[in-house]
């Protein structure tokens, strides 16, 4: 299989919750009397907790929210899956099954009732698969940044982690390879089932984006070279949900974002907290850089 892998960047080792000052303080987090839901962070597909959330986190922490962050889906020693390592790269539905376990320590901790969930990238997939079981629908709002809920091509830049991956499957197809066996092998299933039209998300939007009780808010960007097209990050509200979708460039046209600066950019990072917080929006304008 390694004569058909293309150069993919390194990435590091699982972080320790220690990484993100701030962060996981179970036992001694206090929110403030405006934020009273916790927060979970979820990455996505090649990027850990860390690498992800560090410009967040700190945002939302320094504001008075209680932040949780987990990082998922890495190989598991005997497994004969996502053999790079990969964060995110495990089946999106056992992804949703840690996430499920997280969130439940987190209001056990905190004794919430419910969380808010922000969501980057395959995360957004991650906690939708998650809220697709009735009993476990104890998220109040779903910030899906740069989600991939419609899937994509993944054409648009080869130089990219995801670019290498449809790479490897380009070079799988032409040795007459099952392709999506050598993707799960090289990094994991998550990549394929991320791709347009995959089974798994024919299965996940069956019925809808949504499910009844939740805000969502999909954050995009139209700069996205990850997600293609752009617009498949938005979700259709169904019955008993509300649904917003926005592009980091309204109000702010020719904004140059891409994926992962959606999780770092000051007007994303600003869309995510008013999302979290609307009255962020009424002491803290928009900005525009």
């Amino acid at each position: 299989m390694s004569a058909f892998l293309v150069p993919v960047p390194a990435y590091a080792a699982p972080a320790e919750e220690s990484s993100l000052p701030g962060v996981n303080q179970f036992t001694s987090c206090t929110p403030a009397p405006e934020h009273q839901r916790p927060v979970v962070l979820v990455h996505g597909n090649g990027s850990g907790m860390a690498a992800t959330w560090r410009t967040l986190s700190k945002r939302l922490s320094d504001s008075g929210f209680c932040v949780f962050a987990l990082d998922y889906g890495r190989h598991q020693p005997g497994s004969g899956e996502n053999l790079l390592d990969l964060a995110g790269g495990s089946d999106i539905g056992e992804s949703a099954d840690v996430l499920a376990a997280f969130v439940s320590k987190v209001r056990s901790a905190t004794a919430a009732d419910k969380v808010d969930v922000v969501a980057h990238s395959m995360g957004a997939l991650t906690a939708r698969h998650y809220l697709k079981f009735v009993e476990r629908n104890t998220i109040h709002t779903v910030v899906s940044v740069g989600g991939t809920n419609h899937g994509s091509t993944f054409e648009s830049n080869t130089d990219l982690p995801l670019g290498s991956n449809s790479e490897i499957r380009r070079q799988a197809v032409a040795a007459g390879l099952p392709a999506d066996e050598v993707l799960a092998a090289a990094v994991g299933p998550a990549y394929a089932q991320q791709m347009a039209g995959s089974s798994f998300l024919t299965q996940l939007n069956a019925g809808g984006d949504t499910v009844p009780g939740v805000d969502y808010v999909a954050v995009a960007t139209r700069g996205d070279e990850v997600v293609t097209p752009p617009e498949s990050a938005f979700l259709t509200a169904g019955p008993g949900a509300t649904v917003r979708n926005v592009w980091v460039q309204d109000g702010c046209p020719g904004l140059a974002v891409d994926h992962m600066g959606l999780t770092t950019h000051p007007r994303s990072l600003w869309l995510i907290h008013t999302a979290l917080d609307p009255d962020h929006a009424d002491t803290m304008p928009a900005p525009c850089p």
